[in-house]
């Protein structure tokens, strides 16, 4: 491609989708060459297949060089968007309140959670150090002293929330009486989530988690919990389809 060689490149929707991740056209293309973007659609904005995002103009090689990398960035990031609004509107008048985890790629936690609130979603915690939650594993290494891991904890950072993750009602139990922040149900049967809220009567909020899709937050919000964590938004979001068409600048 002759170094003098310009062209314009058009970003489409190839499918119905939240819009996530625009910005970054320019960041990527722009440190391959001057690039001019101009953006026709808004972040969070969900738009239908067909519409066009934005158009870029600069030197060809840029665009040809930054469009893979700036393509799966974008497409990740609406990927997310989607999903997490298509949640949120699965509950929306409900209370229930959609959250992510950590589950997400290396490198890209910021941007992937960035997406999760672009889709309407909130952020649980961003890293270890935002939050604490006394998961299975503390709880094994520690001797299953749900009492004692949340004093410790609370003592090491008490300015911090702190969550403990609970697999059976007996553990709920234990757990409300330890008087943590929130108490995360780990793999619960909706049934028995149902429980848990009845017991805690209150006390303590509730956070449904684990292998949680969108088919089941009709019967997750019906049990009364709060929160639910979804891994899936990070890390399970099919990839958009999102093209980027160049033509040549005479």
């Amino acid at each position: 491609m002759p170094a003098a060689a310009r062209a314009r490149g058009r970003l489409l929707a190839k499918q119905p989708l939240v819009v996530c991740g625009l910005p970054l056209v320019e960041r990527v293309l722009g440190r391959l060459g001057p690039v001019e973007v101009v953006l026709a659609a808004a972040e969070g904005e969900a738009v239908g297949a067909g519409t066009g995002l934005g158009t870029v103009v600069g030197p060809a090689r840029a665009l040809l060089g930054g469009e893979r990398l700036m393509l799966n960035l974008v497409q990740h990031l609406t990927a997310i968007a989607t999903l997490t609004r298509a949640c949120v509107d699965r509950v929306r008048g409900t209370g229930l309140v959609i959250r992510d985890t950590r589950k997400t790629l290396p490198g890209l936690r910021r941007l992937a959670k960035y997406a999760v609130r672009t889709g309407g979603g909130t952020n649980h915690r961003l890293a270890l150090d935002d939050a604490i939650l006394v998961k299975d594993n503390h709880l094994s290494l520690g001797g299953g002293d749900f009492a004692a891991a949340v004093a410790q904890a609370r003592a090491a950072f008490p300015d911090l929330p702190l969550e403990v993750e609970c697999r059976t009602l007996a553990e709920v139990d234990r757990a409300v009486a330890a008087g943590p922040d929130l108490i995360l149900l780990d793999n619960m049967s909706p049934e028995t989530m149902r429980e848990a809220v009845g017991r805690v009567a209150g006390r303590v909020p509730l956070e449904a988690s684990g292998g949680i899709g969108p088919d089941d937050l009709a019967a997750v919000a019906a049990t009364g919990v709060r929160y639910v964590a979804m891994g899936a938004l990070t890390h399970s979001a099919p990839a958009a389809d999102v093209s980027f068409k160049l033509e040549p600048i005479e």
